[in-house]
């Protein structure tokens, strides 16, 4: 009786979340047409598609990634599908002067003001924290020195880079993108009267942290933290912040790991479930519509919703099965 009421009391707390969330969001929506766009991290997977998807209704875009080549052929699909205005600019989001560089173009595109930011830029990790460090334990006994715990001293300076990196790019570039775009989104609000928004790609590793993935849900859990207090300073200037937090894309991101080197065996070097996972298009989809509907956060497939704010104590237990993770 009690697991009948409590799944009740479940199931309409969850409508009643989703329900208000889109309720309060409804009220405020830019104009698609012309919406001046920067996107940030979009030679490919979710950022590509939410460009092609942003250059589809008619947006002014600023196409950012490292790789000129791949740039270029984005502006052309993205003008081929209606864009008016679509120009690719090579920088490392890592690099302050790429990152100043970059926004002092854009500003002087779009006349000092821009509507919508969306950060899609990001790095991942796929082992986990023992493994990365090189600390083994013998499970059946010691070694032959006498000791439980063996530890690859030499892997040391691999894990300070990998931490370095997926931190970097995941929260410092977010930040200092954040810092130098301001003033572009509070001209937008304040002189043009326009309502922008700055929507940041995350992933549920930043709400829920699982095994394999310590290095990515520490730098994911920063972004929130950061960017959750941002939105409540940023609301006297009308400044919307949206955090989209999809699960498992069909990417190649984890081919390019952070963690990923000679070291790592080929058994572990890409741990992590490949089923159910999700389509670029329709994250960048539900990108593109939460950044209409003003939406303060969103998760992907919509039932996470139900299992964050309802089912946290079986979350632990649903990420070590998925990621197969052995006791």
């Amino acid at each position: 009786m009690n697991r009948i009421l409590f799944s009740i009391c479940a199931a309409l707390l969850t409508a009643y979340v989703l329900s208000s969330n889109k309720r309060k969001t409804r009220l405020r929506k830019l104009t698609a047409t012309n919406e001046k766009v920067i996107i940030l991290g979009c030679s490919s997977g979710i950022g590509r598609n939410t460009a092609l998807t942003y250059a589809k209704r008619g947006a002014k875009l600023i196409l950012v990634a490292r790789r000129q080549e791949l740039l270029t052929l984005l502006e052309e699909e993205c003008r081929e599908l209606g864009a008016p205005l679509a120009l690719g600019i090579a920088g490392d989001v890592t690099c302050t002067a790429d990152m100043e560089r970059v926004i002092n173009e854009t500003s002087l595109l779009f006349d000092g003001s821009i509507d919508t930011v969306v950060y899609c830029a990001g790095a991942i990790s796929v082992r986990s924290f023992m493994e990365v460090c090189g600390i083994s334990v013998k499970k059946d006994g010691v070694d032959s020195n006498g000791k439980v715990v063996s530890v690859d001293k030499t892997l040391g300076e691999e894990v300070d880079q990998a931490l370095r990196r997926i931190t970097d790019i995941n929260y410092f570039a977010a930040v200092q993108a954040t810092r130098l775009l301001l003033p572009l989104l509070i001209t937008s609000s304040m002189v043009e009267k326009r309502q922008p928004n700055l929507m940041v790609v995350s992933s549920m590793a930043g709400r829920v942290g699982a095994p394999t993935r310590s290095l990515y849900s520490g730098s994911k859990h920063a972004v929130h933290g950061f960017f959750d207090s941002l939105r409540v300073e940023l609301m006297p200037y009308d400044i919307h912040v949206g955090m989209v937090c999809p699960g498992t894309v069909d990417t190649n991101l984890r081919q390019s790991a952070v963690d990923i080197s000679e070291h790592s065996s080929s058994s572990s070097a890409i741990a992590g479930s490949t089923k159910g996972k999700l389509s670029p298009q329709a994250v960048a989809d539900r990108i593109v519509s939460a950044s209409d509907a003003r939406e303060r956060e969103v998760y992907i497939p919509g039932y996470y919703y139900w299992a964050l704010w309802v089912a946290r104590s079986w979350i632990d237990a649903l990420a070590k099965r998925k990621y197969r993770q052995r006791s």
